[in-house]
């Protein structure tokens, strides 16, 4: 056995941190979750830095904000001069590996990783839809009920599957190398559907959010444009699916790791859980990300292994770019010195009496990254098309570009109902956040960033249309769908009522 701690990675897409057992939701089960939780420490405040799904995936791998890394929003690439998680881990000797989603743009689908056995190897997002008549799109509450797919052919089932043969296979071969590996799920990330008897679970128990969609009005014009017009049925639907699958990869989670457990494959080994961002969940009328508020940009985050503490919680403001760092302290490898994330492995081994390794944790969000259809999208010559905000522990504060600034207090108004940005009581705890917003940031560098990352991006295109959802790799690198028959691999329009598509209308 290697005397470095293995790193399993369990990874899920667009949990919201309090609907969980551990988290205090009542209703919910995540039985396995509950579990983990009960051997490790509980960050209460950790936070992403940019709440879409790749440019928070991508600041992960990287240790940095996204702006910096060129995290400007979905399909965008890794680019070379920027040194991943899994590559560093795999230079001092660990085998990598992930299995499942990670939706990287362009044509490499490995950034660092050694094996890639099954995932969205051709550049699509990675989610399957359902019901199929949707394909290749798919709803989020108002898809929401009893999955069409069998259930075998799920990529999140398939996800533990693959992970546990992983596993298994390197250790008969290699049991004293160490080991890196991210279970990456795709759900609880719409479309929202399950088995029925995690769907029948939960009806009629779910209640709506608070503040409800009778308050969207209220909202800033960045966050109001992301107010869904949708029926309360549809939304108590949708609610009621979001539950069922949290407890559904809940239980695909728990397979893993009742199967690596039994293996003892999971002695000397650090177990992180934690999410790419949150979901709004019908709270003012928004579902999804994007947005400042905690549903949206903060994660759950579960931290267990070896000389960590059991069954403690953490109240710091921690970013999901601090994960590599910390990882590389728990490791005893050398950390990156360009990093922007912070080593918080000292928290982990005692969390009472650790100071906070950061004051503040950044977000932000940029509605003229996208890189699919960009030109019919927000330009930064756009008023409220962005967002940054800096959040300490107790306090929130958020510009919008060109459009208002809020502050948060996050103790006293958790639903972060009441702006007091503008209340002469806060004036000197605005100016000192608004200080550390804009320390090493300016707006002005962001739109000259993202027109440079433009003009290099094409020559990492693949040239290859996207396939169905997920793929197979086998070990010779040969690549082939995994949905190929389940969905027919048909170009169809998207229908109506679909508010997402996965299949990108340009290659690579």
């Amino acid at each position: 056995m290697s005397e470095r701690p293995n790193i399993l990675w369990l990874f899920s897409d667009e949990h919201e941190r309090s609907v969980s057992g551990y988290a205090g939701d009542p209703i919910v089960r995540t039985e396995n979750l509950d579990r983990l939780a009960g051997k490790s420490v509980q960050f209460t405040q950790a936070s992403c830095t940019y709440p879409v799904c790749t440019p928070s995936r991508m600041s992960i791998l990287c240790g940095k904000e996204a702006h910096t890394c060129s995290a400007w929003s979905n399909h965008w690439v890794i680019f070379p001069e920027h040194r991943t998680w899994p590559e560093h881990f795999a230079d001092h000797g660990y085998t990598t590996c992930l299995v499942g989603k990670m939706h990287f743009g362009g044509k490499n689908q490995m950034n660092g990783f050694q094996h890639r056995p099954y995932g969205d190897l051709r550049h699509g997002l990675g989610h399957q839809p359902d019901p199929l008549s949707m394909y290749p799109g798919y709803a989020a509450p108002e898809g929401a009920g009893v999955t069409e797919i069998p259930e075998s052919l799920i990529q999140d089932v398939v996800v533990t599957r693959e992970s546990l043969s992983f596993l298994r296979e390197h250790h008969d071969q290699h049991p004293e190398k160490p080991w890196f590996l991210c279970a990456s799920y795709g759900r609880p990330h719409s479309p929202f559907t399950a088995p029925g008897r995690y769907i029948r679970r939960y009806q009629g128990k779910v209640p709506l959010r608070e503040p409800g969609a009778d308050q969207a009005d209220s909202l800033e014009p960045f966050a109001g444009r992301l107010a869904f017009d949708i029926t309360e049925e549809e939304t108590i639907r949708g609610l009621e699916g979001y539950y069922a699958c949290v407890d559904f990869v809940d239980d695909c989670m728990g397979e893993l790791l009742d199967g690596l457990e039994r293996d003892g494959l999971l002695e000397n080994t650090i177990i992180i859980y934690t999410a790419d961002h949150g979901d709004m969940l019908g709270q003012y009328g928004c579902w999804g990300k994007q947005l400042y508020y905690e549903s949206s940009m903060g994660v759950p985050l579960l931290i267990s292994g070896p000389g960590i503490a059991e069954d403690a919680l953490c109240d710091h403001p921690i970013s999901l770019m601090d994960l590599f760092p910390t990882a590389c302290g728990l490791a005893g490898l050398p950390i990156p010195e360009e990093l922007e994330g912070v080593d918080f492995s000292e928290v982990l081994r005692n969390p009472e009496s650790a100071s906070s390794p950061r004051e503040y944790a950044p977000c932000a969000a940029y509605r003229y990254g996208v890189r699919i259809n960009y030109n019919n999208a927000f330009s930064t010559d756009d008023p409220q098309a962005a967002w940054r905000c800096v959040r300490s522990r107790d306090w929130k504060y958020v510009e919008v570009e060109r459009g208002d600034r809020l502050l948060f207090d996050l103790r006293n108004d958790p639903k972060e109902t009441v702006n007091l940005a503008e209340d002469p009581e806060h004036a000197e705890r605005c100016r000192t956040m608004r200080e550390e917003l804009y320390r090493n940031f300016s707006w002005e560098e962001v739109h000259r960033k993202l027109a440079e990352d433009r003009n290099r991006l094409p020559q990492f295109y693949s040239g290859e249309m996207p396939g169905t959802p997920n793929q197979y790799m086998l070990s010779d690198g040969r690549v082939f769908d995994a949905e190929k028959s389940l969905y027919d691999i048909r170009w169809l329009r998207i229908p109506p009522g679909c508010s997402g598509g996965i299949i990108p209308q340009m290659k690579g």
